[in-house]
C-alpha cells in the first residue's frame, strides 16, 4: 500500500478516528530521535576493521 493511498483512507475517516491518527503520528514522531542508536568511534572502528577482515576477497575484487 502507497502513502497516498494511506493518506486517502485517513482522510476518508471519521473526525474522531482521524485524531487517533494524528495522536499516534505525533507520539511516532516524538519517539524519532530515541530510535536512533550511535556507537563509540572506537566500536565503528573495530566493526568495520572485522567486515573488511571477514570480507577482504570481496572488497578486493570490487576496488578493482
Amino acid at each position: 500500500m502507497s502513502a497516498a493511498e494511506i493518506i486517502e483512507q485517513i482522510k476518508a475517516l471519521p473526525t474522531d478516528e482521524k485524531r487517533k491518527v494524528t495522536e499516534f503520528i505525533r507520539e511516532l514522531d516524538a519517539k524519532g530521535p530515541e530510535m536512533v542508536h550511535y556507537i563509540s568511534r572506537d566500536r565503528a572502528r573495530e566493526a568495520s576493521a572485522r567486515i573488511f577482515e571477514k570480507h577482504d576477497e570481496l572488497f578486493r575484487k570490487l576496488a578493482q
